[in-house]
Formats: C-alpha cells, structure tokens, sequence
C-alpha cells in the first residue's frame, strides 16, 4: 500500500477536513513596550502595544496580530492635541488589568471561526493589525 504525505499549509486542512469548521486560538500574549506585563502599573494615561500569537486549534502555524491597549485619559489628550485621532486597532479599558485583557482577547480570539485559516485572520484584522493584512505574493520570476 502506498501513502502519500503531504505537508499543508496554515489553513489548509486537506481532503479530511472538508466542511468543517476552523477555530482560532491564543498562542500568547505580549507587549512591545512592556517587559512584564503581570505586573505593570501604569497610571491613570497609558498606550502599548500589544501582540497577540494566534493559529488554529489543533493545527501547527501561528500569526502575529498587534494592537494598541490605551486608557480614555490618554486617547481624550490625544484628541486634544490632535483634534482627530483614528481608533482602528485601539482597545480602552479605565485601569490596565493584564488577566482581563487576557481574558477577552482570548474570548475574541475563540470566537473566531471559519472554513480556513485566511478567513479567521481577516476576521482578526477587523480590531488588530494582522502581519499579512497587506502582504501581496508577487509572481514567480520565469
């Protein structure tokens, strides 16, 4: 009997499981400005930067979806020095709590689901920048 092996890539699930439904998961959740966030106590104006390690559940492949973590307080100095200030990317809490950022980032994460892993990462990119949101896969040079 011969078996072929075939590697596939992050969503692609191959011929058994067609029909079925992906699920996202959280791999880990981090800060670039913020070594240890369990314990950062900012005061009452704070933004980072956020980065969410994401891939499917039960699959191999992960991918980077980044955010800012901001108060009102800064995003209300903001506009006073601005006037405008965009909030794609941008999520608000009063005081900074890690565990309940944790906890509905990866809630969020969970809830997203799809046939494949492109549509759960455009899915993502609605509130986090997804490190292939504009990425363009240029032609093979002949």
């Amino acid at each position: 009997m011969l078996f072929a092996l075939h590697a596939y890539a992050i969503g692609e699930r191959g011929p058994f499981f067609y029909n079925q439904r992906m699920q996202a998961e959280l791999r880990s959740l981090f800060s670039t400005d913020v070594d240890d966030l369990a314990s950062y106590a900012p005061g009452e104006t704070f933004c980072l930067t956020l980065r969410a390690v994401v891939g499917p559940v039960d699959l191999p492949g992960e991918e980077s979806f980044d955010f800012e973590l901001c108060s009102p307080a800064w995003l209300a100095a903001e506009v006073e020095r601005e006037h405008l200030v965009s909030g794609r990317f941008h999520l608000f809490m009063v005081r900074f709590d890690f565990t309940a950022v944790e906890r509905y980032v990866a809630k969020r994460i969970a809830q997203a689901t799809g046939t494949d892993w492109p549509e759960i990462a455009t899915k993502l990119a609605r509130w986090s920048r997804w490190e292939f949101e504009d990425y363009v896969e240029l032609p093979p040079k002949r």
